[in-house]
C-alpha cells in the first residue's frame, strides 16, 4: 500500500489557556444572562413593563466583547492619540449638548455629531481605563485572584462603556424619606412618560420621582457620555469602587438597602472622586472652555449657595416630618423649588422621593445622614484612597463606621 504524502508541514496546535480571571467573569456573567433571559421569559413584568430597562440585555450585549478585549489584555491608545480622541469626543459632546439647548434642536446635526463623536468612543474608553488602572495600582489596590497567587491585577479590571444610562424611578413614603424601592427603566423617555410613569406610581401613602443616572456599575460599567471629562472620570471611578467592593463585606451588604446601600454609595462617591483627581493630574490633556464636554453657559445666580440651600432645605424637611407635618412639609419643597429654579437651577420636582434617592450619597446637601461626615472624617484620617478603601471594605453597618473612625481618632 502506497503512502500518501503530506500536504504540508505539520501543525502545531496550541491549545486555548484564557486568563483565569476571563474565565471567572465570564461564569459569572453567563449565569447573570441566562438568569435574566428565564426571567424574561417566566416572570411577569409588572407595572411599567413597557418602560422597563432590562439590564441582563446590556449584559448580553457588551459582555463577551468586553472579555473579548479584556482577555487579549487591550492596550490603551499611544499618548498623542488618546489626547487627541479626548480633545475631540468632548468638543462634540459640548457642540451636542450646545445644539440640544437650542430653541429648535436640528436632529439631523445631532445625529451626525454624535456619529462623529462615536469615531473616537473606544480610544477615550481605553484610554480612561488604562489610566483608572494605574492609579489603582499605585494605591495597593491590586490583588492576588485565589486558587492562582501568582497573578496580580486590579480586579475587577476596569472596563466601561459611554452610552445612555437606563433611568431611574425611586420610591419614598411621603411621612418620611426613605428609599423603598427602585425600577429601572428606558433611557430616552419623553417628559410625558415621565409624568405618566410617576403618577401611576403614587398613591395616598408614597411618592415617586423619575431620576437621570450618571451611571450603573454593570459590567462593563454603565457611563453617562453627555457629561464634561472630568464629570465622566469621575462616574467611571465611582462605578469601578462598586465592582471592588462587590468582593468584600461592604459591597456583599448591597441588596439590603437602607444604611448598606448609603455606606456603599458614598464610599464610592469619596474614592472615586479622588481616584478621578489623580488621573486628571497624572494624565494631564488641555481642554478648552466650552470644549469639554460642558452645556452652553447657564443663567444661574453666582452668589445663590446651592449646597447651603439644599441643606437647609432638608434639615427642615425632616423636622417637619418628624412631627407628622407631612402636608407642610411637601409644600415648603415646592416653594424652595420655585426658589431654586429662579436662581438658574431648574430642578423638575423635589420631594420626598428625591431626597431618598440625592441622600443616598451622605457626602451630598440633599443627605442628613450621619454616614456622610463618619465616612469625611476617615477619609481626613487616612488622606489615601489606598487605605480609605481598605478600611472602608470591611465595614458592615454604621456602628461598624463609627467605631472605626473612633479608633483612628483615638490613635496618635
Amino acid at each position: 500500500m502506497q503512502s500518501i504524502p503530506a500536504a504540508g508541514p505539520p501543525v502545531e496546535l496550541t491549545p486555548w489557556r484564557p486568563h483565569p480571571w476571563v474565565l471567572t467573569l465570564g461564569a459569572a456573567a453567563l449565569l447573570g444572562i441566562v438568569i435574566g433571559v428565564l426571567a424574561a421569559l417566566f416572570v411577569p413584568r409588572g407595572p411599567f413593563g413597557e418602560y422597563r430597562y432590562e439590564l441582563w440585555r446590556w449584559q448580553a450585549e457588551t459582555l463577551v466583547p468586553t472579555l473579548a478585549d479584556l482577555a487579549g489584555v487591550r492596550e490603551p491608545p499611544p499618548p498623542d492619540t488618546a489626547a487627541e480622541a479626548v480633545q475631540r469626543y468632548f468638543a462634540l459632546t459640548s457642540r451636542i449638548r450646545a445644539e440640544e439647548a437650542s430653541p429648535n434642536p436640528d436632529r439631523a446635526l445631532i445625529a451626525a455629531l454624535e456619529n462623529e463623536r462615536a469615531t473616537y468612543e473606544n480610544d477615550v474608553e481605553r484610554f480612561l481605563e488604562h489610566a483608572i488602572s494605574s492609579v489603582v495600582a499605585d494605591a495597593g489596590l491590586q490583588r492576588e485572584l485565589p486558587l492562582f497567587r501568582a497573578i496580580t491585577l486590579t480586579w475587577p479590571p476596569v472596563a466601561f462603556e459611554l452610552t445612555s444610562p437606563p433611568r431611574l424611578l425611586v420610591r419614598s413614603p411621603r411621612d418620611r424619606i426613605e428609599r423603598i424601592s427602585d425600577t429601572l427603566l428606558k433611557p430616552g423617555l419623553t417628559l410625558d412618560q415621565i409624568e405618566v410613569i410617576e403618577r401611576s406610581a403614587d398613591s395616598a401613602e408614597t411618592v415617586s420621582l423619575v431620576v437621570s443616572l450618571g451611571g450603573l456599575a454593570a459590567y462593563p460599567a454603565i457611563v453617562r457620555d453627555d457629561r464634561t471629562y472630568a464629570s465622566v472620570v469621575e462616574t467611571a471611578a465611582h462605578e469601578w469602587v462598586h465592582h471592588y467592593l462587590a468582593f468584600y463585606p461592604l459591597g456583599q451588604q448591597w441588596g439590603k438597602g437602607g444604611e448598606a446601600h448609603t455606606l456603599n454609595e458614598t464610599a464610592a462617591s469619596i474614592a472615586g472622586r479622588e481616584i478621578a483627581r489623580l488621573v486628571l493630574e497624572r494624565y494631564p490633556i488641555e481642554l478648552p472652555p466650552g470644549a469639554d464636554g460642558s452645556a452652553p453657559p447657564s443663567s444661574r445666580n453666582p452668589d445663590f449657595d446651592f449646597t447651603a440651600e439644599m441643606r437647609a432645605l432638608r434639615l427642615q424637611v425632616d423636622d417637619l416630618l418628624a412631627r407628622g407635618q407631612v402636608a407642610a412639609a411637601e409644600q415648603l419643597m415646592e416653594e424652595r423649588r420655585l426658589v431654586f429654579v429662579q436662581n438658574g437651577i431648574p430642578i423638575r420636582k423635589i420631594n420626598q422621593a428625591y431626597f431618598a434617592f440625592y441622600g443616598t450619597y451622605a457626602d451630598s446637601p440633599q443627605s442628613s445622614d450621619p454616614i456622610g461626615p463618619l465616612a469625611e472624617l476617615l477619609w481626613q484620617r487616612t488622606g489615601d484612597v489606598g487605605q480609605f478603601l481598605r478600611l472602608m471594605r470591611e465595614v458592615r453597618t454604621r456602628a461598624d463606621l463609627e467605631q472605626l473612625v473612633a479608633s483612628l481618632q483615638a490613635t496618635p
